[in-house]
């Protein structure tokens, strides 16, 4: 008997212990319990966390504050409030280096999710990169609003509005900035003249200009163009242009006012261009406008690098055509048709041509009595025959008619139209006396025809 009971006190001792901690840890949690329906207050908090950013955005993680634990899982209604930032830098006295950025430029969620026994949440608060890069240097400042704490909760009024400072040097170096600059002239003169910084045409003068971006590409975007003449006048007599420069007006140029950068692309182009009849009537003078980037729909306009002031010296510019001024002669010619003969090669009339026929090549050749500087020539194809359009040649030069150098070969070259007039610069032009245009094939006929030949010396 006494052997049982001994057995009985061992057993129930330990029973009762561990009874005795479970009662306590009820009589603890119970204690400790968020009590239901009981209501919390929400204010706003602070930045908590790392920011994050990439090619397009920085995201800044806040936090929002609740007095006690919450009750239920609710949400917090959210909204920008740049009048906020605004006030924030006037009451503060904080000066022109802080910055309340463009609305539009930040995103806030509708709202944050507090979950069940939490006594803050955080959201993601994201301002485009551009806006950041634009205030390098400077501080940014961001206002939001809690306008609504769901399911009875309250919204702390002290603490309703938050503001977030963020210091754009700590988050970016000035390498990481993505700034569009021209390429050619920026924050200068430009000077087109001796085949320098221009391209010719049969229709003008075209002036290229390049626009790059600095740091690693992304989005496609869209950057704004546009000239001004009004500074023209003042740089005359600051004497950074010449005393006979006149400003370009609007009429007597073409250029485009968008320019269109592809996804990952690092530069795009645009460019200028001035009809010969405006160089011509011009040719005492030089010509001006000023090319100047002025916004764009993602990046940063480098503010040293954004314009050009575009010169044209006209009188080093001008082309001139030669063509009749070398005595012309053929190694075959038409000798049955006085009316498409080779004289209509170069008798200036587009709508006239040369016909020959049992085609194998042919050479006509231009003797001048003092060397030309021939930059480029035209050939424009017959009035019918596609097929008759000369598709092989090759156009030498010479000064004593026995050494030529070739200056210009083409190969299957097409014209995609009748009486259509191509124009083919020739890449390092140099001055000769002789020129010889050696045909030496034609599209798919034993009949060859051509309307006209023009040379075009250069300054």
């Amino acid at each position: 008997m006494k052997t049982m009971f001994k057995l009985f006190k061992y057993i129930y001792i330990p029973i009762l212990c561990c009874l005795t901690l479970i009662s306590c840890k009820d009589t603890a949690l119970e204690d400790f319990s968020i009590k239901p329906g009981s209501a919390t207050t929400v204010g706003s908090g602070d930045i908590t966390g790392g920011i994050t950013k990439t090619n397009e955005q920085v995201t800044v993680p806040v936090s929002i504050k609740l007095s006690t634990p919450a009750t239920k899982a609710f949400d917090v209604n959210l909204a920008v409030n740049q009048k906020a930032a605004a006030d924030h830098i006037k009451s503060k006295n904080l000066g022109s280096n802080y910055i309340a950025v463009k609305a539009e430029s930040i995103y806030l969620p509708n709202s944050a999710k507090v979950n069940f026994g939490a006594d803050s949440t955080v959201f993601s608060l994201t301002i485009t990169r551009t806006e950041i890069e634009k205030y390098f240097g400077k501080n940014v400042v961001i206002g939001y609003d809690i306008t609504n704490a769901g399911k009875g909760n309250a919204i702390d009024k002290n603490n309703a509005t938050g503001v977030i400072i963020l210091k754009v040097n700590d988050l970016i170096t000035e390498s990481d900035i993505h700034f569009l600059s021209l390429i050619n002239g920026a924050g200068m003169v430009l000077e087109a003249k001796n085949q320098v910084n221009y391209e010719s045409s049969s229709s003008g003068l075209t002036i290229p200009i390049g626009i790059t971006l600095a740091s690693f590409p992304g989005s496609a975007f869209t950057v704004d163009v546009a000239t001004r003449t009004d500074t023209i006048a003042k740089l005359i007599s600051s004497g950074v242009l010449p005393a006979n420069t006149v400003a370009l007006t609007p009429e007597q140029y073409t250029i485009t006012n968008k320019v269109q950068f592809a996804s990952n692309a690092k530069t795009s182009s645009l460019e200028l261009t001035v009809p010969w009849s405006v160089i011509n009537q011009n040719l005492d003078k030089k010509l001006a406008v000023m090319v100047e980037l002025t916004n764009s729909t993602l990046h940063v306009i480098n503010p040293t690098k954004n314009y050009s002031i575009l010169l044209i010296d006209s009188e080093n510019v001008v082309e001139v055509d030669v063509t009749n001024d070398a005595v012309f002669s053929v190694s075959r010619d038409n000798t049955s048709n006085a009316n498409e003969n080779s004289p209509k090669l170069i008798d200036g009339n587009y709508n006239s041509k040369f016909l020959l026929g049992d085609f194998v090549d042919l050479e006509a050749k231009l003797v001048y009595t003092e060397a030309q500087k021939i930059g480029a020539y035209t050939l424009t194809s017959g009035n019918d025959a596609p097929e008759r359009d000369p598709a092989e040649w090759v156009l030498y030069g010479s000064n004593d008619g026995t050494t030529w150098e070739a200056l210009d070969t083409r190969r299957t070259e097409v014209f995609n139209a009748r009486n259509e007039t191509k124009r083919f610069n020739i890449e390092f032009p140099k001055a000769y006396k002789q020129f010889k245009l050696h045909i030496e094939r034609t599209r798919s006929s034993s009949l060859f025809q051509m309307s006209e030949w023009r040379m075009v010396r250069i300054p």
